[in-house]
């Protein structure tokens, strides 16, 4: 029986030795500065290449005012070309989870090319509704359960009925970059011009709502902790990912109250990348996760 392959697109946050020791492919995703195109690197060696963007690089070029970050979904041919690789390293299943359809076009160009390879390999898209550590939540899930042994037939129910379960919460330094593309849903009503404060923002199928406001970013963190705390019990075993733009200290201090609350079966920390960026700006730190047994 063929392994199955595993696919995740460019706003997932996995920590690329993670993504590696899971042998999890990755479909491209394009950040756009000012009308030049690049795509955002998600290894080391993706990042020293020409027309690929590290997050480091892409934080660097967005400082100046005039500039304005966007997004672009992998193309028909990048998407092909990933199918390809899986196939020519035997796959005859994919699995490919993506951002939700609300917040990308990925879902509709992945789905669209994955039936021009049908007659090659069973391919699954399968909407997340969600996105960055809530996409890569259910990718190591999903090869867990491909290590135990089990079939592709498995993992596809598996992804579907974990698709807008996670737990989203983060914060960030601004909504700018979020009105800018139109992803905050309320918010004008909830912040009016307001756009010193530092939101905290929920995702939740397919959306992303606005919830709170704090004033510095030392309260952004206590008020992330307090959001985690409502909903979920003390010592209670969870998967986590703590993810943050551009911003590794205050991610680290949440990493390390969360191992402190919690019973953390899984737990990474991961940078989300330029795509993430692009659309909240540098500064957001946040949590996903889900019980134990869920």
């Amino acid at each position: 029986m063929s392994r199955f392959a595993i696919v995740i697109d460019g706003t997932a946050a996995l920590p690329e030795e993670l993504a590696r020791a899971n042998d999890i492919r990755w479909l491209p995703l394009k950040v756009i500065l000012n009308d030049q195109a690049f795509v955002a690197a998600t290894s080391a060696a993706e990042a020293g290449k020409p027309g690929y963007l590290s997050p480091a690089e892409f934080y660097e070029r967005i400082v100046p005012k005039d500039v304005k970050p966007e997004t672009s979904a992998p193309n028909i041919e990048e998407c092909l070309a990933v199918y390809d690789g899986a196939i020519a390293a035997g796959a005859r299943e994919i699995v490919v989870l993506t951002i939700a359809t609300e917040l990308s076009a990925t879902y509709s160009v992945v789905a669209t090319t994955a039936q021009q390879r049908a007659d090659r390999a069973r391919i699954e898209v399968i909407d997340t509704r969600s996105l960055a550590g809530g996409i890569s939540l259910i990718a190591t899930a999903v090869a867990r359960l491909r290590e135990r042994g089990g079939s592709f037939d498995e993992a596809v129910p598996l992804a579907r009925k974990m698709a807008g379960t996670i737990q989203t919460y983060a914060a960030t330094d601004t909504l700018e970059y979020l009105r800018r593309s139109g992803r905050v849903s309320g918010g004008a009503a909830l912040f009016g011009t307001l756009l010193a404060v530092k939101p905290i923002l929920e995702v939740g199928n397919g959306a992303v709502h606005p919830v709170d406001k704090v004033r510095t970013r030392d309260k952004a963190v206590a008020r992330l902790k307090e959001l985690v705390a409502k909903k979920t019990a003390p010592g209670a075993k969870i998967h986590a990912c703590v993810l943050h733009t551009n911003d590794p200290e205050r991610a680290r201090q949440l990493s390390a109250w969360l191992q402190e609350q919690y019973h953390c079966v899984e737990h990474y920390l991961a940078e989300a990348g330029p795509v993430i960026g692009a659309r909240a700006g540098p500064g957001v730190i946040g949590v996903c996760w889900y019980p134990e047994g869920a």
